[in-house]
């Protein structure tokens, strides 16, 4: 089934992001925007009460005062959570009623963590968050459930004086999973790859070594020779690998811009990166950016800005939340 996860974002590549306020691009990091859980029980069109399994982490800290659940393709508002009993203030709040199944995956779709009470001369802050399709690949020639998204923020501020825009950055690369011809402490070569890249265009990438021994060890690229397909390392493997047998690899979707801090906005200045839109249901942002398709293939990943204005003279830059609607179809 095709699902798409959001993630915060981190300097470095295969990492936690445990401050929210520092998802300011950068690589895709291991955290979740959203909690996440799943039904117990079965939710019928009409029902106005829903029952969740407590989340894996065994704490329902992460939830506490979430007023918007997402399951499947309904938003749904409801009381403050505290437990794994959930009244309904209103189904479909997206337009979109469904009934779902137990074990069906419920997120909370409040992304207040991420904003603090820190703002530019401008009254702006920024954060950049990255969204991954999640599908599962049986082998490189079996695509399963690209995906082709439009986004839009529907707020539901407490603060009327906050407002939402968002931009979307496509990677400069996309993944890729194969097997090296050759590969050393410094370099890994896949001559398969010969000649369909230009020089470079995995640099700043992370490679990683899946199966194996050498399961989840992995390095970031400095450069790529387009016309060899070798990958350089900006730091050395352990000398203590063997090295004359080949690993299967995956190369991460490159990283985003990084920002130096959250009152900087990144550069639109590339055909990578569209300006920021108010965005709505009827007027969404797409992913077709930079001559992309604008479809999200299995493990492939797009970076969603968000900036976060405050209107001059504000009384309060607290009670602020926004749920980002993601609406998609699939093939596959």
């Amino acid at each position: 089934m095709a699902d798409i996860k959001i993630y915060l974002t981190s300097l470095e590549p295969d990492m936690e992001q445990t401050i929210y306020s520092q998802s300011i691009g950068g690589h895709i990091s291991n955290s979740l925007l959203y909690p996440e859980t799943t039904l117990s029980d079965t939710v019928a069109l009409y029902d106005a009460s829903l029952y969740l399994n407590t989340p894996s982490s065994g704490s329902w800290s992460e939830w506490q005062g979430v007023e918007y659940i997402n399951i499947g393709q309904e938003v749904i508002k409801v009381n403050p959570i505290t437990n794994g009993s959930i009244k309904v203030v209103q189904r479909g709040y997206n337009g979109i009623v469904n009934m779902h199944l137990v074990g069906d995956v419920v997120r909370a779709v409040s992304a207040s963590k991420i904003f603090n009470d820190i703002f530019n001369e401008d009254r702006k802050q920024y954060r950049c968050i990255a969204l991954k399709n999640t599908s599962s690949v049986h082998n490189p020639s079996d695509i399963k459930f690209s995906i082709r998204t439009s986004i839009y923020v529907s707020q539901s501020s407490l603060n009327s004086d906050s407002s939402i825009k968002i931009a979307v950055e496509m990677p400069k690369s996309r993944y890729l999973q194969n097997t090296s011809t050759k590969w050393s402490s410094s370099y890994l070569k896949d001559s398969t790859l010969a000649g369909q890249y230009a020089d470079n265009h995995f640099k700043d990438a992370y490679l990683k070594i899946v199966g194996g021994s050498y399961d989840g060890q992995g390095r970031l690229i400095s450069s790529y020779d387009g016309s060899t397909g070798t990958f350089v390392f900006y730091s050395s493997m352990p000398s203590t690998y063997n090295y004359t047998t080949n690993v299967s690899y995956e190369v991460l979707p490159a990283p985003a811009q990084r920002i130096k801090s959250g009152l900087v906005s990144p550069s639109a200045t590339s055909s990578f990166v569209t300006p920021f839109y108010v965005t709505s249901k009827n007027s969404p942002i797409s992913l077709k950016v930079g001559g992309n398709s604008g479809i999200l293939y299995p493990n492939d990943i797009c970076y969603l800005w968000i900036e976060r204005e405050i209107v001059k003279g504000a009384s309060s830059f607290d009670s602020n939340f926004i749920t980002i609607n993601l609406s998609y179809n699939t093939t596959g």
